[in-house]
């Protein structure tokens, strides 16, 4: 995923390579105008550089409509009288003029030594279509080769920009001043000034541009100590003002081409400003002279038109209209102040990616949909915030749409991938949950913010076990197809009560049901749901028997035993099997719990007990004994539960035992599991209720305990066996060594059950 959204971000940019980078230029513009609309980020401001400018005020000063070339001469001649350190004319005298004017400005030129005037060219890539160069004066051809610059070039400048077509001040005027610089501006493909090529080739030679000339003769540089590293900087040896006695190299990053990024201070009226007409005027007064010598000494003086309809004005990122006298006032400051504009490279911009994608890829499997989500938007707000801290305090200029763009294809790779997955996750929870549970609580499973944690989790769970008494014996007695008929209308009527309390169906096993209370879903109302869906499971009872009768089919009886306790829940089995279940011993406990039950009987452990005893209807307690616990565990006979889940087991008759006139010999065995002991215990059956039976043994029996039961006299001996349960134990009485035990059928065969039937019959007529 990493791969292939690294790959699209790039592919996209390599087939759109201007769309982008146009939109990272304007992200950067924002930050330039919030720069500038900011006291606390705005940059220093350094005074050297000034302004003068020729207005439409300037010339009503004037009182004129258009400057002659006097006028330049007399603001020179001016300006140097006030120790200007360096006059920059942002303008190309291309042609002679008046041959007085034009001699007033070539002495006033000469006699100051300071001042620069513009050239151009026409400015072409490699690999740009070659046009044919025009004939050329041999004034101006004997110019540019005089004043060609002789730069260290220390790599391959075939990238540069080529100069055709010149333009320059014209030769007589151009010879006498400190030098020419091409005033050329390449814009972005968008149309913004953001750069300047600082140097451009005319023919085998260097030629500097406008801002360039005048800052390096300012900073005391030579061409022979000027060394350009294309792609990498041009860098300024022992570069020093004015005044200073020690220098220092000033490393000055460019592009392929030669490119400069400009470090705009703020808008036009950032720098100060003057008026071309009070300078002129200036000589008239010694007093405002020496006022003028006092604020512009040292400078470095910009002279440009301002008037009303210049067409020598662009977009920057500061301001839509900015004049070209103040992009190369910024060019200028921003190499006198050093303050460069940084951009990464290619291998920096490759390790951002890398990273923003590797935490993104984390966020992917650390976190659930919501704080991915979250995170997504916080890694792409701290990204944004990085490149902005990167431009307000390290002039760096951050890559700010690639790294977006691949963080977005990330997102929907991942957003895919996760989505795949989830769908395979919530078919196999649809496949492995569907069969257990019902389709709300598995729609709430597959919503649920946690999710399910297949690998395993500890957790507590209350138990609910169920098992019908004495089937084992009725199936030996019944056809496979009424057995497969008598448990699918058991569990069709079961699962449905479960699913109703939202139980987990964990096993079907033989005529047992295994449910969960709290796994996969938990709830705080667990415990008491089992409750209250034990007790509709025995009031369902009834209406399976009635429908057992009208199919002249046994009836059934059901015991609960239900516990709550930790345990380990999970994804368990091998890679061809594999299902949700629960490790741990409080699910032995239960089956414990549930084999001392009787028939319509529900009973439960302490620990569920004490989670809700203020809402539960206890009928009576009973103390067991488990093997492998030294002490005796109360169990809880359970007959309702108050609160939301009110419901109480259905009203039954009262137990009354028939004595029986002539009682019937019998042996009882213990049963342990499935294993029946072969202790025989000799006794008596000496009473009879319609589910159960009183008898007499020579030996005691534990309560709960279960019982395989035979008739042994001559006439009950073709009888098939029984199966009971302890209810109740009377201690033997000082006169008697037998102990009086109450019974509770759990297998009563049907020749059997006849026999007692006429039995109790006969006892009760005589007794009436």
């Amino acid at each position: 995923m990493i791969v292939g959204a690294y790959l699209t971000a790039h592919i996209c940019f390599w087939l759109l390579p201007h769309l982008f980078e146009t939109w990272d230029a304007k992200a950067i513009d924002r930050l330039f105008l919030f720069r500038s609309s900011s006291s606390y980020f705005q940059p220093k401001y350094d005074g050297t550089i000034v302004h003068v400018d020729i207005s439409d005020t300037s010339l009503k000063k004037l009182k004129t409509f258009y400057l002659d070339r006097s006028h330049y001469a007399r603001v020179i001649q001016n300006l140097t009288k006030m120790n200007v350190s360096t006059q920059m004319y942002d303008f190309i005298f291309a042609a002679h003029s008046n041959q007085v004017e034009d001699r007033a400005l070539i002495n006033a030129t000469k006699e100051a030594g300071n001042v620069y005037f513009g050239m151009a060219f026409n400015l072409e890539k490699k690999g740009g279509q070659r046009s044919q160069q025009p004939k050329r004066d041999l004034k101006d051809i004997g110019y540019l080769e005089l004043t060609e610059w002789n730069v260290v070039v220390d790599g391959d400048p075939d990238d540069l920009y080529k100069g055709i077509k010149p333009l320059i001040t014209f030769p007589e005027l151009a010879s006498v001043s400190r030098g020419l610089g091409y005033l050329n501006l390449k814009t972005d493909p968008d149309g913004v000034n953001r750069k300047i090529s600082l140097l451009v080739r005319f023919k085998e030679a260097f030629y500097p541009s406008f801002a360039f000339r005048g800052i390096c003769d300012f900073l005391n540089v030579a061409p022979g100590n000027i060394t350009i590293r294309p792609g990498k900087s041009i860098t300024l040896k022992n570069a020093r003002r004015p005044g200073e006695s020690s220098g220092h190299n000033i490393v000055i990053p460019i592009d392929r081409h030669g490119n400069m990024m400009i470090n705009f201070i703020g808008p036009w009226e950032r720098m100060r400003h003057y008026n071309f007409a009070d300078l002129f005027y200036a000589s008239d007064d010694r007093d405002e002279m020496e006022m003028w010598q006092d604020e512009l000494k040292g400078k470095i003086v910009m002279v440009s038109e301002v008037l009303t309809g210049s067409s020598d004005l662009g977009p920057v990122p500061t301001d839509a209209n900015f004049l070209s006298s103040g992009l190369h006032a910024n060019i200028m400051h921003t190499i006198l102040q050093e303050s460069f504009l940084r951009e990464l490279s290619g291998p920096q911009e490759m390790m951002i990616e890398i990273i923003l994608l590797i935490i993104l890829f984390v966020f992917s499997f650390r976190f659930a949909s919501l704080y991915f989500t979250f995170g997504t938007i916080g890694i792409a707000a701290s990204y944004i915030a990085i490149v902005g801290a990167g431009f307000f305090y390290g002039n760096l200029i951050f890559p700010v749409f690639q790294p977006l763009l691949m963080l977005v294809f990330a997102i929907i790779f991942i957003v895919v991938y996760r989505f795949i997955r989830e769908e395979r996750e919530r078919h196999f929870i649809r496949a492995t949950f569907g069969r257990y549970l019902s389709k709300e609580v598995v729609e709430e499973l597959l919503g649920s913010p946690e999710g399910l944690k297949m690998s395993g989790e500890n957790r507590q769970v209350t138990f609910l076990v169920s098992d019908l008494r004495g089937f084992t014996s009725l199936s030996s007695r019944l056809s496979p197809h009424e057995i497969i008929n008598i448990l699918n209308n058991y569990f069709e009527r079961m699962v449905e009560i479960i699913s109703r309390y939202r139980g987990t169906v964990d096993e079907l096993q033989g005529d047992g049901i295994l449910v969960f209370f709290g796994a996969p879903l938990s709830a705080s109302d667990d415990t008491e749901r089992a409750i209250a869906c034990a007790i509709e499971m025995q009031n369902a009872m009834p209406g399976i028997n009635e429908a057992q009768r009208q199919r002249n089919l046994p009836e059934l009886s059901m015991g609960i035993g239900i516990n709550t306790g930790e345990v380990v829940v999970g994804n368990i089995g091998s890679e061809k099997r594999t299902k949700y279940g629960a490790v741990g011993s409080p699910i032995n406990t239960t089956y414990r719990i549930e084999s001392h039950t009787i028939g319509g009987q529900i009973l439960i452990s302490p620990t569920t007990f004490q989670k809700i005893q203020s809402r539960l209807l206890i009928q009576n307690t009973t103390e067991v004994r488990f093997k492998g616990i030294d002490q005796a565990v109360t169990l809880y006979d359970v007959n309702g539960i108050k609160g939301k889940y009110e419901v109480s087991l259905s009203e039954k008759a009262p137990e009354e035992f028939r004595k029986l006139d002539a009682p019937l010999a019998i042996t009882c065995f213990v049963v342990e599991g499935k294993a029946v002991s072969e202790r025989a215990i000799p006794g008596h059956l000496t009473g009879l209720s319609p589910s159960g039976a009183e008898v007499s043994l020579d030996k005691e029996v534990e309560l709960l305990s279960n019982l395989k039961i035979l008739l042994v006299s001559t006439e009950t001996s073709s009888l098939s066996e029984i199966y009971a349960k302890v209810t109740s134990i009377d201690p033997p009485a000082t006169t008697s060594p037998h102990v009086r035990v109450c019974l509770r059928f759990t297998s009563l065969p049907e020749d059997t059950k006849r026999f007692f039937d006429k039995t109790f019959q006969s006892s009760s007529s005589d007794n009436s």
